[in-house]
């Protein structure tokens, strides 16, 4: 399954549905709270990459607008309205993509766009190697970069085993993505991103206006890489705040 039903706040008729990409390595359950702080007139909705959750019967995906293009097909039959896309580090860049997928494939398009922890893909880095390199050395590059492997994930050779092929896979889908000018979004854009953190700054995500007809605001938070944890509510709440606009006529 695609999306992950459990992250469903099951509201009673709602007025719009925020679909949450997770980031690499991550899975759907990092957004399973998101609809203890949304309001009760906008349904969380986690997207399940396929290899991993539920999924893990599934190729892992390697290919990042592949991933974004089967998602975009799922979603487009299940969208019953009004729809705004989230997305963390490798997240923020699928749902660029999906946002894009479902304008020209299906002609939905979302009302907001939101992106953390990630430069604008006009500005991604593409070429990297980090998902080539051997296991040991990868993991410690991984870490240092991004400071978030779990030592379980180091120390037990089960969980390495289960883990490993995911996050290369995940990774190599952010280091061969290749950024194709095209047609501007014409939903705003929200950008969030750590003040600490070394992979953003205050206008590598200001460059995300570049992407929309409809305006870019940007947010920092106190934090690093993963500040989407510590920073969580306040960051829902500025994200509410501007799905409720959009939903004004």
């Amino acid at each position: 399954m695609v999306l992950d039903a459990g992250i469903r706040g099951r509201r009673y008729e709602p007025l719009l549905r925020l679909v949450c990409v997770p980031y690499a390595g991550g899975s759907a359950a990092v957004y399973h709270r998101w609809a203890h702080t949304l309001p009760p007139t906008i349904e969380p909705w986690a997207l399940r990459l396929p290899g991993h959750d539920s999924r893990m019967d599934e190729p892992l995906g390697t290919d990042l607008m592949s991933v974004a293009h089967e998602a975009a097909a799922a979603l487009a039959g299940l969208l019953p309205g009004p729809y705004a896309l989230f997305g963390h580090s490798l997240g923020a860049l699928l749902a660029f993509e999906i946002a894009h997928s479902l304008r020209q494939g299906w002609g939905i398009d979302p009302v907001l766009l939101a992106v953390s922890a990630r430069v604008a893909p006009q500005l991604s880095r593409h070429g990297g190697t980090m998902h080539r390199l051997p296991d040991d050395e990868y993991l410690e590059t991984l870490d240092r970069r991004f400071g978030a492997i779990p030592p379980v994930i180091r120390a037990d050779p089960q969980m390495r085993a289960l883990y490993l092929p995911i996050l290369r896979a995940d990774t190599t889908m952010l280091e061969t993505y290749r950024h194709k000018a095209g047609r501007l979004l014409n939903c705003p854009i929200l950008a969030f991103g750590g003040e600490d953190d070394p992979e953003t700054s205050a206008d590598t995500l200001a460059a995300w206006s570049e992407q929309t007809t409809a305006g870019c605001s940007t947010t920092l938070f106190p934090g690093g890489h993963f500040f989407l944890q510590p920073e969580r509510d306040r960051l829902l709440r500025l994200l509410s705040d501007e799905l409720l606009v959009s939903l004004v006529p």
